[in-house]
């Protein structure tokens, strides 16, 4: 399981062999059943996470409403960045909505990776860079994209979201209500 981390960071630095050693014994590996919670709004994200399996999304609530913003699949690292860089109360909430097996590692050791890995900063760069280019995306498409048109590119793009997803975290996601993305499907089987 933590291969699969050390893949992923290979691919945007070099880490030599005492480099993966450290990341070996930063990262804890953790199990968290469907519908539990990573992060609540209101309080602190204290970890950084890697999702090696299962699916989580973010959410708000507003007026009684849980608004779905974003939906994480395998290979993604997974925190409330505001809350977790700054030491800020998350404004989001972070659930599981499968089973999932994630590796995490705490503030403090994250910070230590800075001190003993040598390009750890290069690859914090890229990791938020992903989270503001998947943040960009999903703002674009919710502006200048049709419902129809949004669940048409999910569906291209990651069929195993619109799969593994309840319909109502989906139509949240998708800005629409249950009954108008039940009527897409209908729609995109004909």
């Amino acid at each position: 399981m933590k291969t699969i981390l050390i893949n992923t960071i290979s691919e945007k630095i070099n880490l030599s062999k005492d480099e993966i050693k450290i990341l070996h014994s930063s990262f804890q590996t953790v199990t968290k059943n469907k519908n539990e919670y990573l992060v609540n709004e209101g309080n602190k994200s204290t970890y950084l996470y890697f999702l090696t399996k299962g699916y989580i999304r973010f959410f708000y609530n507003e007026d009684g409403n849980e608004i779905t913003t974003q939906i994480y699949t395998e290979k993604s690292f997974i925190t409330s960045f505001e809350s977790f860089i700054k030491n800020n109360l998350s404004k989001e909430n972070i659930q599981c909505i499968s089973d999932c097996t994630l590796l995490r590692i705490s503030k403090n050791q994250y910070e230590n990776l800075y001190k003993e890995i040598s390009d750890w900063s290069i690859f914090c760069e890229s990791v938020y860079q992903d989270y503001i280019m998947k943040t960009a995306e999903r703002v674009n498409s919710l502006q200048n994209f049709s419902a129809s048109n949004r669940y048409l590119n999910l569906l291209q793009n990651q069929p195993n979201i619109t799969l593994n997803t309840p319909v109502k975290h989906l139509a949240s996601y998708l800005g629409i209500k249950p009954q108008s993305l039940s009527r897409i499907r209908k729609e995109v089987i004909k």
